[in-house]
């Protein structure tokens, strides 16, 4: 079926570029609708949302943006603007997918819209930024497909015609397919977990699904903790929410490199969505090599667990404010709640003779924690070690308790 793709980018410095992808699309039978995004120049050929469209989307004459002579404002509106037509796009459905070219300005304007497509909705960015600036400004937490051209996008060349062409290609195969045919969707389960205590994580996703529930697993390490509170907060169908790792929560508190923000174990309170919360990598705050961990921290127990993965154990006045930051946002909620605490370790690196082993620390986070928990939301504590098939059964039973209470109210 044919299927309509936008194209998104500054027509007076990327149309020959454009013109291209709109042809090869055009050649794979799908719709190209083109958006100019452009600013100063003359656009290099014409668009199907031209550019004064853009500007009055976000709130100015693009007579009124050239005057004002201040690029990054300019940026601003028509970012503003795309994002708007987009929207609009999406929900009338005049859209199947999105691909959008650009160098640093181009992929400024472009990356909000390209956030705000759900999940799941064929996305793609061609940019040459991306390689120097990092890729998380202008993917955030969504699924998007990035393509560095290698070369500068100066116009088609022996290179940047190949990977305009694979450019092309990608965008067209992902509005073609189709997703596999399957019956009645089972309920659903969000997990968080990380590398730590993935024998626990693994146990229970296998023990729930044995079940009849489908699980749903993001990882911890800050933009996988962002994903799940935007995925909970906009999900229908989430039954019960389990969170087996609080890292990112001390991240944000402690400044790490693995944070998700200050909303981050809050979505499913909102909605009254049951909880079971487990400290689980409470241990540590994650930073990247070595070298990147600041001068604060030096004296602490530090494990390089690859050349891109260092952590820092924390100590038990860290995890007294952790513990009162969970308990905080737990109280916050709507639904049932309950917070399971394995007493012999909180990850695979905490526990005798590994190397973050610290009874003292982990104790201050559970008092911490029965100090300022609710009374409504029970600290169930287990005799196992996190990653112990015993603590998975048990977190398995609360699993079962809380959500036949959930059917029953």
């Amino acid at each position: 079926m044919k299927k309509s793709i936008a194209i998104v980018g500054t027509l007076d410095t990327k149309g020959e570029e454009i013109f291209f992808l709109k042809t090869l699309i055009e050649e794979r039978g799908h719709t190209p609708l083109v958006i100019d995004t452009g600013i100063l120049g003359t656009p290099g050929m014409k668009a199907d949302i031209p550019r004064e469209d853009v500007a009055k989307a976000g709130g100015e004459s693009l007579r009124a943006l050239r005057q004002k002579n201040d690029e990054s404002y300019a940026q601003k509106i028509m970012s503003v603007g795309l994002k708007k037509i987009v929207s609009s796009l999406l929900e009338s459905g005049k859209i199947h997918g999105m691909i959008a070219i650009g160098g640093g300005q181009g992929s400024v304007i472009a990356s909000p819209a390209l956030k705000y497509l759900p999940f799941g909705f064929p996305k793609l960015l061609v940019s040459t930024k991306v390689s120097q600036a990092g890729i998380r400004p202008y993917i955030g937490i969504k699924d998007i497909l990035v393509l560095p051209p290698v070369a500068d996008l100066a116009g088609i060349n022996r290179l940047t015609e190949k990977v305009l062409v694979n450019a092309a290609g990608a965008i067209s195969g992902m509005v073609e397919m189709k997703p596999g045919k399957k019956g009645k969707r089972k309920p659903l389960v969000v997990m968080s977990m990380n590398g730590t205590i993935t024998d626990c994580g693994l146990r229970v996703k296998n023990a729930l699904e044995g079940k009849g529930y489908e699980v749903l697993v993001f990882h911890s390490i800050g933009t996988g903790g962002e994903a799940l509170e935007e995925y909970v907060k906009t999900e229908s169908d989430v039954a019960c929410v389990i969170e087996l790792a609080v890292n990112e929560i001390g991240n944000h508190l402690l400044g790490g490199l693995a944070s998700s923000g200050p909303h981050r174990l809050t979505s499913a309170g909102k909605r009254g969505i049951p909880q079971i919360v487990v400290p689980g990598s409470a241990d540590f705050i994650n930073f990247l090599g070595v070298t990147t961990v600041p001068e604060s921290f030096k004296g602490r127990k530090i494990h390089p667990h690859n050349p891109q993965a260092t952590i820092v154990r924390t100590n038990a006045e860290d995890n007294k404010l952790l513990g009162k930051t969970i308990a905080e946002k737990l109280n916050q909620a709507t639904g049932p709640v309950a917070v399971l605490w394995p007493q012999k370790g909180l990850s695979s690196v905490d526990r005798p003779g590994k190397p973050f082993w610290d009874p003292e620390a982990d104790q201050a986070l559970m008092k911490s924690l029965q100090k300022n928990l609710t009374p409504k939301i029970p600290l169930i504590q287990a005799n196992a070690h996190i990653n112990d098939p015993a603590f998975a059964q048990k977190v398995v039973e609360i699993f079962d308790k809380i959500v036949s209470m959930e059917k029953e109210a």
